[in-house]
């Protein structure tokens, strides 16, 4: 178990950001994984959230378990596989700083863009390419920078689907997207009983804030839901370069 009161002062707040993002406001939890490493190598703090990952991941699929587009199922997650596969397979070779920074300025243009045309509503279309170019790419950001949520909303939000829909198809995907990375992840050789004595710790309190978020998204217009999520994932756009270029620099 971990002990260290800073490494607790960073991980409850990590953690009620997850059970928000758990609960439907998507991609805030994004933050989690850098407030952690604060006082955490990245791979520790991943190996403590993990756990409370798949079991949280489980009330929302449930929650939500009626309200998804299998459309966007179907493209997705079996491009997501590919992503991880190579994420997996090129890990020691990628120096992550760059993958956050990349993807950082990609979701930076995605939000700027929506917000100088956003009076041009009108949903888009599936698409097999984009769907499985996104796909693909989230799969490895995830397994490569624990950090899917941006890039797979530049497939899901432009579908304008309705709030519950849009949480609903971004909880089953990244579920099945933690299932598959768990072997992989394992093999890492970073979850212990310490790491996970720790997870326990805190799943409480993640699991408070997911009931919290799934509260807060019942209650949202579409409208309103949309711009906090379009805010949500500027914010994370920016926090994804301020990591990648300090570490780079640093």
């Amino acid at each position: 178990m971990i002990i260290d009161p800073l490494f607790y002062a960073m991980a409850i707040p990590s953690v009620v950001l997850i059970g928000l993002s758990k609960g439907g406001l998507t991609g805030i939890g994004a933050l989690a994984v850098p407030l952690m490493a604060i006082v955490a190598s990245p791979l520790q703090a991943a190996a403590v959230l993990m756990p409370i990952l798949l079991i949280l991941d489980l009330v929302a699929v449930w929650t939500y378990r009626r309200t998804f587009d299998k459309m966007t199922l179907a493209i997705t997650i079996p491009a997501s596989v590919i992503g991880i596969v190579i994420g997996a397979i090129l890990v020691a070779q990628i120096n992550p700083n760059w993958v956050r920074i990349i993807i950082g300025f990609i979701a930076i243009s995605f939000t700027i863009s929506y917000w100088k045309t956003k009076k041009e509503t009108k949903p888009k279309d599936h698409s097999i390419i984009r769907g499985t170019i996104w796909g693909s790419i989230t799969g490895f950001t995830s397994f490569v920078t624990l950090t899917g949520a941006p890039p797979y909303q530049m497939y899901l939000l432009p579908l304008r689907l309705d709030q519950k829909k849009y949480a609903g198809t971004f909880m089953i995907f990244f579920w099945m997207n933690n299932i598959i990375k768990v072997v992989p992840f394992m093999m890492l050789g970073q979850m212990n009983k310490s790491t996970l004595t720790t997870s326990a710790i805190l799943f409480p309190i993640s699991l408070v804030f997911t009931f919290i978020g799934i509260w807060v998204v019942k209650k949202l217009p579409t409208k309103i839901f949309y711009e906090i999520i379009y805010i949500l994932l500027f914010l994370v756009s920016i926090k994804l370069i301020y990591d990648g270029l300090t570490k780079t620099i640093y």
